[in-house]
């Protein structure tokens, strides 16, 4: 039977998928961000990206309007 190896970077994505359902938004972000901006062509990555774009969706949804600009200027600038 074989296992697979769990990577330091899906063990960062599972700790912020984690915070983020406990309601620890800005530790989630910080640790999606890792993943984005020093590890950008991972699946992790990826992943990070689509959950900081829930989270802009989820914001702008509460009309937290400011913490949603913050999050996508970051995630473009980490794109560009």
């Amino acid at each position: 039977m074989a296992t697979q190896e769990v990577t330091p970077l899906a063990l960062l994505l599972k700790e912020a998928q984690s915070w983020q359902e406990a309601g620890k938004t800005h530790q989630a972000i910080a640790a999606y961000f890792k993943l984005v901006e020093y590890f950008p062509e991972t699946e992790e990555a990826h992943s990070a990206q689509e959950q900081l774009l829930g989270l802009i969706q989820c914001f702008e949804a509460e009309e937290k309007l400011y913490a949603a600009s913050r999050i996508y200027n970051r995630l473009h600038h980490c794109l560009s």
